[in-house]
């Protein structure tokens, strides 16, 4: 069975796979790896996408908005491995492959990496990525995050005494519930190591106020453009705001001859970077009542 196309993974990882193959260098996407995510027709036709498909899709703005983003996401999961973090927690994973394009630099550095998201995707990226080779380094855990509390992830945060953890959430809290995600945050807070990082992206409120939307009519975690407001909100969750970038600062930052494109840049989402100094948070965090927001390395391996 194909990768279940939860939350966009799917798709995200079509184009990704088009953004390594048919990029020009200076807008080429670096995950090469993740083409292996994808079904084999799927992987063949995005292979030989036409030029008109091609050119449909640089027009949407988000399209540009996810090479900046994963190149931005590659920088601080190398970064915090140079920096002596001992663990890594992609809440979330999807079809990240970051993983496994950065093998050797794990393993030289003996950091550990755990992969999470919803049941059907996890397993199906389990059975995927034992074709890749042994990855005694990498774990992996069922967990949703809008079911407002993980107690085997819990567990495995363990103490504030622990292992410094950087904790990598790309794409991810558009699709959470305000009130689960912001328990989340609560939850990392609370565990999490001194000198341990995070690092995720938002939706800004009054956008797209539709993306997210659960059938109940729920609405998605949502934060201000403002970064005092956002250091605000994370202060009292034990989470110190290190760095914020707006999703189209993001884009003339790593993209910079975007600036002279004709298509309008992707202006809907925020990126932080926040750093653990401390917890104020409860020594039980799931029983709590949320806060509310007012390259490639294989080792000589062959894939196929």
């Amino acid at each position: 069975m194909p990768i279940p196309n939860l939350s966009k993974s799917l798709y995200v990882a079509q184009l990704r796979h088009i953004q390594s193959a048919h990029e020009s260098p200076q807008r080429r996407g670096p995950d090469t790896l993740v083409r292996y995510m994808l079904p084999t027709l799927q992987r063949v036709r995005t292979t030989w996408i036409s030029k008109s498909d091609l050119s449909r899709l640089r027009k949407d703005p988000f399209y540009y908005y996810l090479v900046a983003r994963t190149k931005y996401y590659d920088r601080i999961f190398t970064e915090a491995i140079s920096d002596g973090v001992e663990r890594i927690l992609n809440a979330g994973c999807g079809t990240d492959t970051r993983a496994y394009r950065f093998r050797r630099l794990l393993c030289d550095h003996h950091v550990r990496v755990l992969e999470c998201d919803q049941a059907e995707l996890i397993y199906e990226r389990q059975r995927i990525v034992k074709r890749w080779g042994h990855a005694p380094y990498v774990g992996h855990l069922a967990i949703d995050l809008n079911d407002g509390c993980w107690p085997e992830l819990e567990q495995w945060l363990g103490h504030l005494t622990g292992p410094r953890t950087l904790v990598l959430m790309e794409g991810v809290s558009p699709y959470v519930e305000t009130g689960a995600f912001t328990q989340f945050l609560q939850l990392l807070g609370a565990k999490l190591a001194v000198g341990s990082q995070m690092a995720y992206d938002f939706k800004l409120v009054e956008v797209n106020d539709d993306f997210g939307r659960d059938g109940r009519g729920r609405g998605s975690f949502r934060l201000s453009s403002n970064r005092s407001e956002v250091a605000a909100f994370h202060k009292p969750l034990g989470l110190h705001l290190q760095h914020m970038e707006l999703s189209s600062e993001l884009c003339v930052r790593l993209l910079p001859d975007l600036k002279q494109s004709a298509n309008p840049l992707f202006d809907e989402d925020a990126l932080v970077r926040l750093y653990v100094a401390g917890s104020q948070a409860s020594e039980r965090p799931c029983s709590q009542q949320s806060l509310t927001p007012g390259g490639e390395v294989f080792d000589g391996q062959k894939l196929g």
